[in-house]
């Protein structure tokens, strides 16, 4: 989900040797050490929620990938040849998954989630969404995030203020991924990362009960 450290993943994944090519690296406050997006695959997810009738921030019932998104796809994998280990980042990808499982079956994944209450409250100060709408975009996002952990077993961890804590974290989800755990990987976090103390909102009822279940399985 955005707003998540989906960016603090990734950004640790590419310390630990994971190759994610070209990338959107220029920083700015809400990322001061950037994106890590491959362009070409953030505006062809982008595209191709609009062409199914929605948006990163109305995600579409369902998504059926037309010939140009998956040829963009493919060209993207095809220039990965031969890179042992390589990886990309977006947000989007947990509303387009299932078309990368149809090529890449054994596709390895990370997953991160944050509080909701603080997603909700980035989303509409950066945004100027009503808190209702953030937080079902959150529950959108994260329930698919769910969905696919329990289907496919692959580590997920909660984006915390606490250094101590994510650095445990992200040494149990390097491990599981077959990644060094080494110091320049685990010391890309940095709790500044973090921006947002917890606000004081109430959680619509299924928000809750969904981060709950996200915080069962996480590491």
């Amino acid at each position: 989900m955005h707003r998540s450290g989906t960016s603090t993943l990734a950004g640790t994944l590419r310390a630990a040797g994971v190759e994610f090519g070209a990338v959107l690296d220029k920083t700015f406050r809400l990322n001061p050490k950037g994106l890590h997006e491959a362009p070409s695959i953030l505006f062809m997810h982008q595209d191709l929620l609009e062409t199914n009738q929605g948006d990163w921030h109305d995600p579409p019932a369902e998504v059926v990938w037309g010939k140009l998104h998956s040829a963009v796809r493919d060209l993207f994998i095809e220039s990965r040849a031969g890179v042992p280990v390589w990886g990309f980042k977006d947000p989007r990808t947990l509303l387009t998954l299932e078309g990368w499982f149809e090529v890449l079956p054994d596709l390895a994944c990370a997953g991160i989630f944050r509080h909701p209450a603080e997603v909700a409250l980035s989303l509409s100060q950066r945004n100027q969404f009503p808190l209702d709408k953030c937080f079902e975009i959150w529950r959108v996002y994260n329930e698919r995030l769910l969905t696919f952990q329990q289907q496919r077993g692959f580590p997920v961890m909660e984006f915390v203020g606490d250094a101590a804590r994510m650095r445990r974290s992200f040494t149990q989800m390097l491990e599981q991924l077959d990644l060094p755990a080494g110091a320049e990987a685990l010391s890309f976090y940095e709790p500044e990362h973090k921006h947002h103390d917890r606000p004081d909102l109430d959680l619509p009822a299924p928000v809750a009960a969904l981060y709950r279940h996200l915080q069962d399985v996480a590491l």
